[in-house]
């Protein structure tokens, strides 16, 4: 018996026992849904995550930003250290591995404009903030190395700042009044926008009420800190493989540059990410548990009913054997069988799969996407089960006796 007679004659068992076939299949397709289910929600889970870094920088970038010690009673040498600085910002650069660096410093100044008054968050970063933030200038220019030089009075504002501060009217070459000094706005912002889910709130609406001045205006106009202290620093890294390395030497360089002080903390987003996934593992283990569980259930009802189906058809075994079948032959006819019936099911639970995964999608407000890879983990996954729990049935009618086979009664 060749490969295509043992395929034919599968299917026509199929046929001829639909409802046993059915039974078959059940096990196999609701685990193969589940498992194409789970794989669907969390590689959505993980799009959007990484989708959300790309707009605010992607994954090559490490934030550097003040941790005081807990202690309360401090020592002279960490009495001594001020923090985070413009210095220490400038002195990364000579990292092989940054390839931007952004020092950000933040003050509450008195906004006035006519009669609008109001106290408002700025901003003091530099050229390099729009790079790392992927968020650029859609009108006028953003701050420059010039500016930051000269200390310039210049602002540059986000969409919503810019509609808030000046309604309808175009603010570019207009002046601000920051705590009654004069800025005059250069730039305005692109807007930034991402709503996770459906939801109604941007997520990076807060970049778009930005007020931004150089650095150095910050410092001098504003705080006079002659330390010229900051609140944090992104440093943009070559390629996210390189993040751990470029994460050792700045802790290093800081900590030489601060007296031995460990008093910072170096995010990395990818081992951020790479935690909530582990967060978010113990759910998905639950859910793929139950697909493996289901898998396991439908073969071990193939196993049976094959096991069943044997019985009933030990002489029609013998006949073969006694005609010139060997037990290679007798296998995969079996084999074959329960292949065709987990193929089957694992075609109609990746469909079902799909659906599944798009109702979850509607009911969590969460985009899904079935790529080729997990329709492929759900074939190989059905296809393993069958070969798998097939096994047994197929090697006990392949070693039958053939005389015991045509005295069966």
């Amino acid at each position: 018996m060749t490969l295509v007679e043992s395929v034919i004659d599968g299917v026509v068992d199929i046929r001829a026992h639909k409802g046993r076939s059915f039974l078959q299949m059940v096990g196999v397709i609701l685990g193969v849904a589940s498992v194409v289910t789970v794989l669907a929600l969390v590689d959505s889970g993980r799009r959007r995550s990484v989708e959300f870094f790309s707009e605010i920088g992607g994954l090559r970038k490490l934030l550097i930003i003040n941790q005081p010690g807990r202690d309360t009673a401090k020592s002279a040498l960490e009495l001594s250290n001020v923090g985070l600085t413009y210095e220490d910002a400038e002195a990364l650069r000579s990292i092989p591995f940054v390839t931007q660096v952004d020092p950000i410093a933040n003050a509450r100044v008195l906004v006035s404009r006519g009669d609008y008054r109001r106290e408002w968050h700025i901003d003091g970063v530099t050229p390099d903030y729009q790079t790392v933030y992927k968020f650029f200038p859609g009108r006028g220019r953003f701050i420059t190395q010039d500016d930051l030089a000269h200390a310039s009075r210049v602002c540059v504002l986000g969409d919503t700042a810019a509609r808030q501060l000046f309604g309808s009217e175009d603010p570019l070459g207009k002046t601000l009044f920051l705590d009654d000094v004069g800025m005059t706005v250069v730039g305005l912002m692109q807007r930034k926008e991402y709503f996770f889910n459906k939801g109604n709130d941007n997520a990076l609406e807060w970049m778009n009420r930005k007020v931004m001045i150089p650095i150095t205006s910050l410092h001098k106009r504003f705080t006079g800190d002659q330390d010229r202290k900051v609140n944090y620093i992104n440093a943009m890294i070559d390629k996210s493989e390189n993040n751990l390395k470029a994460k050792q030497e700045i802790e290093t360089m800081l900590r030489r540059r601060h007296q031995g002080i460990q008093d910072f903390t170096v995010q990395d987003r990818m081992a951020r990410l790479a935690k909530q996934q582990e967060q978010g593992r113990q759910l998905d283990i639950v859910f793929m548990a139950a697909g493996v569980v289901s898998l396991l259930v439908g073969g071990i009802v193939i196993m049976n009913i094959l096991l069943a189906s044997f019985q009933e058809r030990v002489r029609e075994v013998g006949v073969r054997k006694a005609l010139g079948a060997n037990g290679l032959h007798i296998m995969a006819q079996f084999l074959v069988e329960s292949v065709l019936v987990t193929l089957m099911g694992g075609v109609i639970g990746i469909f079902l799969g799909v659906l599944f995964a798009q109702t979850v999608s509607r009911m969590i407000d969460q985009p899904t996407v079935i790529t080729p890879q997990m329709a492929m983990i759900g074939f190989v996954t059905s296809v393993s089960a069958g070969i798998f729990f097939g096994f047994y049935p197929a090697v006990k009618a392949a070693r039958l006796n053939p005389v015991e086979a045509l005295r069966y009664e």
